[in-house]
């Protein structure tokens, strides 16, 4: 299963993306909406509609398939429900002067996107509470932590003030006033080490834990989008069929390419050109007082180690209480989402219609999902502090009887506490002597890691990467024997073929995902002809058009080997690039675009920039 939040980390780059796809449900609404008035009308407006409907598709094409700011520019390449959507469109065209009545139930259509528009739009701002609450709590600590360093800043300063009158003064009121003095500056410089290795691995959870899931969460939410948005469009083909049998052959083509837009289609390509190079943040570090130049040894003096033993006693009472929280608040996540994926999960791997009443409910276990796993995250959280609270006094006290034996006096929660309940939750007994003092370790583990596995990455990936076989109304790759010149076309090499309109050729080797047939003529000539200027098929059908020939596609693998020799060494940057050196010849797959030009080497395919190289 592709996975964003295993991908990429950026939320604002994933969100913005999330919701222009969902806005742009506005514009297919509104295709349908005026089409049913266009229908009762003249179907020459139909005509119009179309046209503009086009030109937004066109100008809102880059966006919707690879969001607003990519890593990698997609060329000619758009997402499979953008492909659908224009499918929609060329076939619409094709039949505007057949469609005149079915307005009542395209308005129905127009509804349904309405009420999935907004239905869906709740739903992201849902993950955008999430998502504001988390970086919230991230934030409070980074700030508490900075509190800390101030209050012990402070305790420094008094500790140095008590310390100079103590150098006057050789009492002994004097010199128990600096003990004092210490003991309070060293309590707090423990306190502030607490706080930046829990501050730390918040930050950690953050980026590795808490942003991949709600991005995740995003996914979910679009390719749900993406299935409804699928069943919508079939429905209203199949309203199509049913009013005019005459135009099944139009309504088809368009059912062809949409049930191969499976909602993940659009995550592989929207990740694909998104990845990019992503620094982890670097981890918060001690920051002594420029006052008193101290390590980050934790103190463990008698007296200091009291403190440190309440700091235990109360996190391990919090470690214990959330940790069988959180184990169930996961596994109740779990079951949500193995319940939605039972739910409609073949939709993502099949386009096909599913019942309304499905999405009614795959929907509320949508929203329930986000429930759970919004108290989920918070709660582990709370685990987490009292886990790091214990792995770092565990780790300072080694070789200590960290057991409390007398009593522990209640004290007033300063507001620098380092756990800040929410007003309508029970602050839990933190001063209960726990059992679990001399029992909990904590033992090291890979903290960076995802909670949620979300499946096979690079088995995606690699698919996607595959020569295309994504079938519309331009390009056809069934197995065929013949091929019927749909344009004219002039030979541009040698290892071509000239075609005039209704010429038909015999298949030697059918498009490879190169762009190119290879076939052989009447005289028995063999040569390359463009796959989009033919129509394919087992038996030859004349087929006479005054369109202009479409744009040949790029020769990725054709017969005509091009090669270039490398100017500058240079080393692979990214999973995408190459390695090469001077003087080395490489032979090109893809033509320069965008300043990048895919070679291979060895056997290797990848990227490499332009400009290392020139064309021999």
């Amino acid at each position: 299963m592709q996975s964003i939040g295993d991908n990429l980390s950026s939320y604002s780059k994933v969100s913005n993306w999330i919701h222009a796809n969902i806005g742009s449900l506005n514009d297919v609404e509104t295709f349908y909406s005026q089409r049913a008035i266009i229908e009762r009308e003249y179907a020459e407006k139909l005509g119009r509609l179309v046209s503009e409907s086009f030109a937004k598709r066109n100008k809102q094409a880059l966006t919707l398939s690879v969001g607003d700011e990519p890593t990698m520019t997609p060329g000619s390449l758009e997402a499979a429900s953008v492909v659908a959507w224009k499918e929609v469109l060329i076939q619409t065209e094709a039949i505007v002067g057949e469609k005149k009545r079915f307005a009542g139930e395209l308005d129905n259509v127009a509804g349904g996107f309405s009420r999935m528009k907004s239905k869906y739009g709740d739903l992201e701002d849902r993950w955008k509470q999430v998502h504001d609450e988390i970086g919230g709590v991230r934030d409070n600590n980074v700030n508490e932590m900075k509190a800390k360093k101030k209050a012990y800043d402070a305790t420094c300063e008094s500790m140095e003030s008590q310390r100079g009158k103590s150098m006057k003064s050789s009492g002994e009121k004097s010199q128990t006033k600096l003990k004092t003095k210490t003991k309070e500056m060293n309590i707090a410089k423990n306190a502030y080490l607490i706080s930046v290795a829990v501050t730390n691995r918040l930050k950690d959870k953050y980026h590795y834990q808490d942003v991949p899931e709600i991005l995740d969460g995003l996914q979910a939410l679009n390719e749900a989008k993406v299935s409804k948005f699928n069943s919508f469009l079939l429905k209203a083909t199949d309203l199509e069929r049913k009013s005019l049998s005459n135009v099944e052959n139009f309504t088809k083509a368009i059912d062809d390419v949409v049930k191969q837009n499976l909602p993940k289609l659009d995550t592989a390509m929207f990740i694909k050109h998104n990845i990019s190079k992503w620094s982890e943040p670097a981890d918060y570090q001690y920051i002594p007082s420029h006052i008193w130049h101290d390590d980050d040894t934790i103190i463990t003096d008698p007296e200091e180690l009291h403190d440190l033993k309440i700091r235990l006693n109360d996190a391990c009472a919090l470690y214990e209480r959330y940790t069988q929280i959180c184990d169930d608040e996961k596994q109740t996540v779990e079951e949500l989402l193995e319940q939605r994926n039972k739910l409609v999960g073949d939709t993502f791997d099949e386009v096909k219609r599913k019942p309304e009443s499905d999405y009614t409910k795959f929907e509320e276990l949508l929203a329930k999902s986000i429930t759970y796993l919004q108290k989920f995250l918070n709660d582990d959280s709370r685990r987490v502090i009292a886990e790091v609270t214990i792995e770092t006094i565990q780790s300072a006290t080694q070789g200590f009887d960290m057991t409390i034996t007398e009593p522990i006096h209640q004290q007033k929660k300063s507001k620098f506490g380092f756990l800040k309940l929410k007003n309508d939750e029970p602050e839990p007994d933190v001063h209960e002597i726990s059992d679990a003092v001399n029992t909990i370790k904590i033992s090291p583990k890979n903290h960076k890691i995802r909670l949620f596995k979300s499946g096979l990455v690079s088995h995606l990936l690699d698919s996607y990467n595959k020569p295309a076989t994504f079938k519309t109304s331009e390009s056809h790759t069934d197995n065929v024997n013949i091929a019927t010149a749909l344009y004219p076309y002039h030979i541009q090499g040698d290892d071509e073929l000239n075609m005039t309109v209704g010429e038909v050729f015999t298949v030697i080797e059918p498009d490879d995902g190169s762009g190119w047939t290879v076939v052989q003529n009447s005289s028995g000539v063999e040569g390359l002809i463009p796959s989009a200027y033919v129509q394919l098929s087992f038996t030859a059908a004349v087929t006479s058009s005054k369109k202009q020939g479409p744009k040949v596609a790029p020769r990725r693998g054709a017969k005509k080997v091009k090669k270039m020799e490398i100017l500058y060494d240079y080393t692979a940057q990214g999973d995408d690039e190459v390695s090469v050196q001077k003087g080395e010849v490489v032979e090109i797959v893809q033509d320069d675009e965008g300043g990048w030009t895919e070679v291979e080497v060895s056997g290797i395919r990848g990227l490499i920039p332009s400009s290392y190289g020139q064309v021999c």
